[in-house]
């Protein structure tokens, strides 16, 4: 929690820097998301699809540095929804998702071009807080306490500008670890990661 109060004074303190200073607020739907497949001794856990559109609410401060790159910072909530149920000899798994609180850095090129729309390419890079996992349920019987653990997190895409209106398309994936604590002691950590296409939407403020 500390971390991500840092997070939020930083992104603050950019947003007070002055003139030339952009803060972007968007809203975002996952239009595919998959998660990884996680196996133990032999045993599937979830599937890879997600079972239902995930989300984020993020803000964004930058100021540009170069001509056309604009340096900065970004916050994000992201709500990843949970995988597929998985059936296993009439057995119902029923596996964790995760929800996520990036604090990254945000490169942002707009592209040179005499015209109200404005394109550009984007890349983000940062950590990952991930939070609100769920105990891995088997058919009702029995149940194990679930552990995500914190990671990398980086997006890349492209969008456009039209009258402070932005609209954006991005590939973006939060790495995770997971691992059950069962009555028959805890699994290795395995790969957890979540990846999406998310389309977003947004608005401009000049500072």
């Amino acid at each position: 929690m500390k971390k991500v109060l840092l997070g939020l004074a930083v992104v603050s303190s950019m947003a007070m820097a002055g003139e030339g200073t952009n803060l972007y607020l968007k809203t975002g739907l996952d239009i595919s998301g998959k998660f990884d497949k996680v196996e133990s001794q032999g045993v599937t856990y979830n599937k890879a699809e997600n079972d239902r559109l995930g989300f984020d609410l993020t803000a964004e401060v930058t100021r540009e540095f170069y001509p056309n790159l604009e340096l900065g910072l970004g916050l994000s909530y992201q709500d990843h929804g949970k995988p597929e149920n998985i059936s296993i000899e009439g057995e119902i798994i029923k596996n964790t998702g995760y929800k996520s609180l990036p604090i990254y850095a945000v490169a942002k090129y707009n592209i040179p071009l005499e015209s109200n729309i404005k394109p550009y390419l984007k890349a983000d890079l940062g950590y990952s807080f991930n939070f609100d996992e769920k105990d891995l349920k088997v058919d009702g019987q029995w149940s194990a306490k679930s552990s995500v653990d914190n990671g990398l997190y980086y997006g890349l895409g492209a969008g456009a500008e039209y009258n402070n209106f932005v609209v954006e398309l991005m590939y973006k994936v939060n790495r995770a670890d997971v691992q059950y604590d069962s009555p028959n002691g805890k699994t290795p950590k395995k790969d957890y990661d979540y990846s999406r296409t998310t389309l977003s939407v947004g608005y401009r403020f000049d500072i």
